[in-house]
């Protein structure tokens, strides 16, 4: 027989799969073997795609047997691939013995599916082992590290596992038995199904792939966490805070408030495209801490914004300031307009007034439109929460350009008065030249804190799918030190719009965006070590905001995806998660 139950082989395979599926022995998994398929033939039931050279049963060699599946990729003009279809399902375990004889690129491993809103069978989960030994995931954009170089080792035999839970949200990797992470679907967005799986070579022109596959097994969803997979956070399922047919997208904004004898949380998110011409927001509360949502547009302090942040001061009061300003005429480009508006009431009641941020050179604007006809826009967008000491004085992360920069400067302002006028504490770190990389932007969208040490801390983003930056300040901000890649676990964090904050009693949590939305922690609540990034959501456009809510505690909120997302989101949603830190 080529296909079998594994309760039928779990003598001859179960001690074989190094622990990989160790006391999840399923009658409904199938195994295939090849025992049975004919040597030189693509293995029954399976396929050879359009456009691509078939992937054959081989006798050279098999894992404790005579045959496997063979992927060799001898041509300089097609991939070598094979696709198995099988039921249509809510989330498949994926598992396989695999040789990698040789490693010119890589090879790939696909689950196929259908993406929610999305015609046609496709790569839903796409994994690559490179030639190094190393395992990626790919999100429709550019690829994710799983696992370093060196995790499956060339001219051995390897058992490798990938499982998605029911919820589909994620694809859990397995090696030798061992948990070594995730990688979320093609597009970060949801999945209706899978429907198969799909073994290939990567790359032309380039040959030289060759890999033995063995004891294929597929089937159901495997839904118990994977063994410390969210250490040291446990992250809760979603709430559906607000949803529209029409853009709604990139949370940036929450406080908690005091409120009767409990708690508001205060949260204001974007309510049109992502673009420098549109404006609008929307204003929501919780009095439950994110168990349940109100709409409360009557008491948005600022409606007609493209955005802001949102801060509780010292006093009790809440401050909002938006994120784009304005060039004030005449002043030689020095001098721009900051909205923002106060509350003193918890949020209930708010006054607007109009400030003025003052640079030491000349500004550009950050961009060529503007969203308030007849005002250019100022040279800074205004970003993240204030940070605020003891005496008074607030601090605040901006980015942009002076006249003569070439690439983004990330800048601190500080202001004396509340948060009405600003004027440029320092530029943090700027460099043109910083890398060649594709994408790179400068230094931007800084996330701002006073860590547990005293000192203020800041990382920023130099460009999508590159990696985060960190400089520190000892000296309120005067002088900050050379910016450097922040690293965790050994390797670079990426991507974008991180967001930063203390919670009480420690330690330093980061977020990070793109792909989805990744946590870190700081257990020294300095940010000097950080832990590996523990993904909490594959489906984010890729902007979130953290909000602790009490020691260990924290909300994290973001969206179903942006107006540029593929496919657009139908509906779009804002939601809150509740996510606990362990000490």
């Amino acid at each position: 027989m080529s296909r079998i139950t594994r309760g039928l082989l779990a003598l001859a395979v179960a001690a074989t799969m190094a622990g990989a599926v160790t006391g999840r022995a399923n009658a409904a998994v199938t195994v295939r073997t090849y025992e049975s398929d004919t040597v030189g033939q693509v293995p029954s039931g399976c396929t050879t795609p359009s456009g691509a050279a078939p992937a054959l049963v081989s006798g050279a060699r098999g894992h404790d047997s005579t045959r496997s599946l063979r992927v060799n990729d001898t041509s300089t003009t097609a991939i070598t691939k094979v696709a198995c279809a099988q039921p249509a399902r809510q989330g498949a375990e994926l598992s396989f013995w695999a040789y990698p004889a040789a490693l010119a690129n890589g090879f790939l491993v696909d689950l196929l599916g259908h993406q929610e809103n999305v015609t046609g069978v496709q790569s839903v989960f796409h994994l690559v082992v490179d030639g190094t030994g190393r395992i990626r995931w790919y999100d429709g954009v550019d690829w994710t590290q799983v696992a370093p170089a060196g995790t499956v080792p060339k001219t051995a035999w390897t058992s490798i596992d990938v499982r998605v839970p029911a919820d589909q949200s994620a694809a859990h990797v397995y090696v030798g038995g061992t948990y070594v992470g995730d990688g979320g679907p093609v597009g970060v967005r949801a999945l209706a199904d899978v429907t198969g799986y799909q073994f290939s070579s990567d790359g032309t022109p380039t040959s030289g792939d060759d890999v033995y596959l063995d004891d294929v097994g597929y089937g159901p969803a495997v839904d118990t966490p994977p063994p410390g997979g969210t250490a040291p956070f446990t992250v809760a399922p979603p709430v559906t805070i607000d949803q529209s047919s029409t853009p709604m997208q990139m949370p940036n904004a929450a406080v908690v408030e005091p409120h009767g004898g409990g708690q508001r949380v205060l949260l204001a998110y974007p309510a049109h495209g992502d673009n420098n011409t549109t404006t609008g927001t929307r204003y929501a509360y919780s009095d439950d801490l994110g168990r349940t949502w109100v709409a409360d547009q009557a008491a948005n302090p600022m409606p007609d914004a493209a955005s802001y942040n949102l801060t509780r001061l010292r006093n009790g009061d809440v401050l909002a300031v938006s994120y784009h300003t304005y060039m004030v005429a005449g002043s030689g480009d020095l001098k721009a307009e900051v909205d923002s508006s106060v509350s003193h009431d918890g949020g209930a009641t708010w006054t607007a007034r109009t400030g003025v941020m003052t640079a030491p050179t000349a500004m550009r604007p950050i961009s060529t439109q503007t969203d308030r006809p007849g005002f250019s826009q100022g040279g800074y967008a205004l970003v993240h929460p204030v940070v605020e000491d003891p005496g008074g004085t607030l601090y605040q992360s901006g980015y942009g350009f002076y006249a003569n920069d070439a690439k983004y400067r990330q800048i601190v302002l500080k202001s004396t008065d509340g948060g009405l006028n600003w004027t440029v504490a320092a530029t943090v770190a700027v460099n043109p030249n910083l890398t060649t990389a594709a994408g790179y932007e400068g230094f931007c969208e800084g996330a701002l804190e006073r860590v547990a040490d005293g000192s203020l801390l800041i990382v920023m983003r130099i460009g999508s799918y590159l990696p985060m930056y960190v400089s520190r300040s000892t000296d309120d901000g005067a002088t900050w030190s050379a910016a450097t890649p922040l690293i965790a676990a050994g390797q670079n964090v990426v991507s974008v719009y991180p967001s930063l904050t203390l919670l009480p009693g420690g330690p330093l949590v980061l977020l990070v965006g793109r792909p989805g939305l990744a946590l870190l922690s700081s257990p020294d609540g300095s940010g000097h070590t950080w832990t590996r990034p523990v993904e909490a959501d594959y489906q984010n456009s890729a902007n979130g905001v953290l909000l602790p809510t009490g020691p260990g505690r924290m909300l994290l909120f973001g969206d179903r995806g942006a107006n540029w997302s593929k496919p657009v989101p139908d509906p779009y949603q804002v939601w809150s998660r509740l996510i606990t830190v362990q000490p």
